[in-house]
Parts: C-alpha cells; structure tokens; sequence
C-alpha cells in the first residue's frame, strides 16, 4: 500500500489555499459558505483548501503574517495572493482563475 497521491493532469487549474478563520464568527462562517460556493462555481478548478481556526493555531496564522481574518492566503495558482474579508464578492474572485472549457 503506498501513501502516494496519484498524479495529478497538470492541465485541471488549481487553488491551493489556506483559509484563516476565527472559529464560528460571523464573517469566518460567512467566509466559509462563501467559498464554499466559489468551488461549485468553479468546478473545472482543482481546490486543496486548509482552514485553519486562529483560535486553535494561532502561531501559524502569525507564521504567515495574518493578522486580521478571515484571510484566503493563496499559495497556487503563484504568484499567490492575500485576501481580506468574507469572500463575498466571488465575481471578482472567480476572475482570478482561469475559465474553464465548457
């Protein structure tokens, strides 16, 4: 038996991210439904999303200099990315992936 992920088609987009919320705060669960819906909205993207609740690890959030969430820290697609807030505007963050073949 292997521990291997199976390799992955470097063709499927991919977001991998981490997610910094405050428990069950208003904005975090909020930041949470919201993306959520940004997944399902972009089912051509391959997602690899850790939430990470600052009230359990609240080094690691200041590790990655977050100081305020909730934060989506974007690792992949690069250049990468820090965004503040809810998630609520997913027009403007489905705009930074790419369209999917449809």
């Amino acid at each position: 038996m292997s521990n291997k992920e199976p390799a992955r088609n470097p063709a499927i987009p991919r977001c991998v991210a981490r997610l910094f919320v405050c428990g069950d705060a208003l904005n975090s669960q909020r930041a949470r439904e919201n993306l959520r819906r940004l997944r399902e909205t972009l089912d051509h993207v391959e997602f690899k999303v850790a939430v990470i609740d600052v009230n359990q690890a609240a080094q690691t959030a200041l590790d990655q200099g977050i100081f305020v969430n909730p934060a989506l820290q974007v690792l992949e697609p690069a250049p990468g990315m820090l965004i503040y807030g809810d998630l609520s505007d997913l027009t403007a963050l489905a705009s930074l992936f790419p369209k999917g073949d449809a």
